[in-house]
């Protein structure tokens, strides 16, 4: 599984805030085939690794912040990319954590949406994504003020965003001409008091089958498969009630063997 070379404010690390760490584990790696292990020996944050690259986190729920998934963007500077935070309306929840991938802070946007910044801790920047059993696209829903989260996010990351059809309720980040996110406006599909918030899709070969183990893992399928202008996706919640986008797609095929001159992105 080749890792790709990941530029600031595009999506990089997922994390789930979990009730149950041990349940958790075992529902992802029997769903995804995760390996999931402690960073240290001392330390009670767990890595998921895919084929050896690390893809997710998981971290006990200390209360702070509701059971789910977060979406984290790669920063270059996290002290400027968190005073601009504050200057653009968000709000920074709590002080920025050090892992062994890098620091990591919660953040929430002008709208109330939850999101991440991770710095990491060494010069290279890279990303295991687009294929079976790693993150696949990344989408906010803006539960309210749709235009001002689309200005949050160019003000804070730069990102050139493109809306899609007449009635601008969807909008793609884009860099080198390619869409790496989503921006929906859901106002009014969800109860008022429910803010915005960041869904990661995972990918998976037999989403059918994905949901079916979901159901067998203690889990339960939200949303049953249906297509998308992403292909079949499907909502589920997992064995301790944080939801998560599945999609399904195709496992790659190479016909060569990678060597160290080859260009992984031009595959």
């Amino acid at each position: 599984m080749p890792a790709f070379a990941a530029t600031p404010g595009m999506p990089y690390w997922i994390d789930l805030s979990s009730s149950d760490v041990r349940k958790s584990s075992y529902f992802y790696s029997q769903l995804l085939g995760w390996e999931i292990s402690a960073e240290r020996e001392d330390s009670s944050y767990r890595i998921a690794r895919a084929e050896g690259l690390p893809v997710a986190g998981i971290i006990p729920h200390d209360g702070s912040m509701p059971e789910t998934w977060v979406t984290y963007f790669l920063s270059a500077d996290l002290d400027a990319d968190l005073a601009r935070v504050a200057e653009l309306g968000g709000r920074v929840l709590g002080a920025p954590t050090e892992v062994q991938l890098g620091t990591m802070a919660v953040l929430a946007d002008a709208t109330g949406a939850l999101f991440g910044l991770i710095e990491p801790a060494g010069e290279d920047a890279f990303v295991a994504a687009g294929e079976p059993a790693t993150p696949v696209w990344h989408e906010l829903s803006a539960t309210s003020n749709h235009a001002q989260a689309i200005d949050f996010y160019r003000g804070l990351f730069g990102w050139e965003i493109m809306a899609l059809g007449e009635d601008d309720k969807y909008a793609t980040a884009m860099e080198d001409g390619a869409a790496f996110a989503g921006l929906r406006d859901s106002e009014g599909q969800f109860p008022p008091q429910v803010p915005g918030f960041w869904q990661t899709f995972i990918g998976v070969e037999d989403l059918a089958y994905a949901c079916r183990r979901v159901v067998e893992l203690g889990g339960e399928v939200i949303r049953e498969p249906a297509n998308s202008e992403f292909g079949p996706i499907a909502i589920i919640s997992d064995s301790t009630g944080a939801t998560v986008m599945l999609a399904e797609v195709e496992a790659p095929v190479y016909e060569e063997e990678l060597s160290e001159s080859d260009d992984i992105l031009n595959l």
